[in-house]
């Protein structure tokens, strides 16, 4: 399994030859705004692992397995905010997101998508979700965060 910034850094790649163009190595260090050494090592634990071809003064290129699963991280991303959006989940979204990507299963990850397909399919459900947000809780099931003094 790809880490987190082996999941940037492939997701980064197939955007980049999606537009068609030659990828040079300087190229993707300076869109993931990453020294040329680190790019260089994260290009080297993927070609590794098959997600891409990196022969040393070539272009990049991405293996069929790399585009899959780069496609799949895309989706992962999409659906996952789609999920934190109907929840109306504003505060530290893009950090809600990593944490979610990194740590749900597929199995949750196939449960959420069901989630969202329904709320397609019912909007009323999230209009009812809505109103239920704008009212005061009479009923919780988490406590407060407790204030500590640092």
């Amino acid at each position: 399994m790809l880490s987190s910034s082996l999941e940037k850094y492939l997701t980064c790649i197939y955007k980049m030859l999606e537009e068609g163009k030659e990828l040079k190595i300087s190229d993707l260090a300076k869109q993931m705004n990453q020294p040329l050494q680190k790019t260089i090592q994260a290009l080297q634990r993927m070609h590794y692992q098959k997600h891409i071809v990196y022969s040393t003064y070539q272009p990049l290129r991405i293996t069929e397995q790399g585009k899959k699963m780069a496609e799949y991280l895309i989706a992962r991303d999409a659906l996952i905010g789609e999920f934190l959006g109907i929840l109306k989940i504003e505060k530290n979204l893009l950090t809600e997101k990593e944490a979610m990507a990194q740590y749900l299963s597929y199995d949750s990850l196939e449960k959420i998508e069901r989630f969202v397909m329904f709320n397609r399919q019912y909007p009323e459900i999230s209009e009812r979700f809505n109103l239920l947000l704008q009212m005061a809780p009479k009923n919780v099931l988490l406590p407060p965060l407790p204030n500590i003094d640092k």
